[in-house]
Parts: C-alpha cells; structure tokens; sequence
C-alpha cells in the first residue's frame, strides 16, 4: 500500500524579501608555496601530495587545506611554511584518488582546528568555562581526526579484521581449540 503526501508551498508576495543570511563571498588563499605548481599539475612528482587527476581538483584541494588555517598573522616565510607543513602532511596519507584526497584534506582540516582550539585553550586569562570547552571540541577534533584517517585505511582494506566466533559445539570426546594454530613443521616441511 502507498501513499501519496501532497505539500504546497506558501506563496511569497511579489518583491518579498525572506531573512535567510546571504551568501559571503571568500577570498580564495593565496598559495605561495614553492611547490604549489608541480602539486597542481598531474602527472608531476608532487601530485600525489593531492591525488587528483586533474589541475583543477588539485588546486581546489589545495585551496580548501590553506583555508582551514589560521593564517592571520603569518606573512611571508612563515604563511609558506604553514601552508607548506599543511601540504606535507595531506602528502602524509599519500592518497590515491580524489575521494582519498578529499578524506586527507578533512584529516588535516580536522588535525588543525583541534590543535587551534587547543593553543586558545592556553591562552592567558582564559575563563575557566570556555578554556574547558575549547579542550573539549579539541578532543572531540582529534577523535575525528583518527576516524577520518581510520576510514582511508579501511578503503584501503588495511582495517583492522576481527573474526568473532558465536558458537562451538563440542561433542564428546572432541577436541577444541582456541587461538592461533600453526601447523606441525612435519606437514610444513620444516625440522628433521
């Protein structure tokens, strides 16, 4: 049986403005670094810092990692220097496609925005209450910082594999055994 639920929008009166936030437009971050046009370009010995295929999906990746730090006093050698540190380590995950592309730069998005909240944790005359709860959205970052780099192991198929036994039955005068079996060195051709 299906049903079939009809909605209908209310109609807006001509020249009807809604209160819903508008746009902002960003500035895209500029990227200086040394190496930024060999980690644009596919095909190049730094593309797999990215692991796109193509300049664009590069350039926009490197984009989105520059724009997640904190960059507002930092000029000249040491904006490149972050910037650059940020880059190696999206190279860290080597990743291989542009889905883990995407997975290293939310890595180390996740990785800087814990390590923020925790340095404002430290600042001096920090009230008590939000010093603990920039701790805690830190904490809460790294966890899923390590999730994130847990889910491109397990695309990889480099997960962890439990093998959970539900039930073994016995019969009498059987044998069980539980852990690791190697087989005798006569079978396997080692020994005497």
């Amino acid at each position: 049986m299906s049903r079939t639920v009809t909605t209908r929008a209310k109609a807006e009166p001509a020249g009807a403005t809604t209160n819903l936030p508008q746009p902002v437009a960003v500035q895209p971050t500029a990227i200086n670094h040394p190496d930024a046009e060999r980690i644009r370009r596919p095909g190049s010995d730094m593309a797999c810092v990215i692991g796109g295929r193509t300049e664009r999906f590069n350039d926009v990746m490197m984009q989105r990692v520059a724009s997640t730090l904190w960059l507002k006093n930092a000029e000249g050698q040491d904006r490149e220097r972050i910037i650059g540190g940020a880059l190696d380590a999206m190279a860290g995950f080597a990743p291989q496609d542009e889905v883990e592309g995407m997975m290293a730069a939310q890595a180390v998005a996740l990785h800087n925005a814990a390590m923020e909240c925790m340095r404002r944790a430290m600042l001096p005359d920090q009230p008590f209450e939000l010093a603990s709860r920039l701790r805690k959205e830190g904490a809460s970052l790294s966890r899923a910082m390590v999730d994130m780099a847990e889910a491109i192991d397990k695309r990889r198929g480099k997960g962890q594999q439990t093998v959970r036994v539900e039930h073994v039955t016995v019969h009498a005068g059987g044998q069980a055994i539980v852990g690791a079996v190697a087989a005798p060195e006569r079978l396997t051709g080692g020994g005497g």
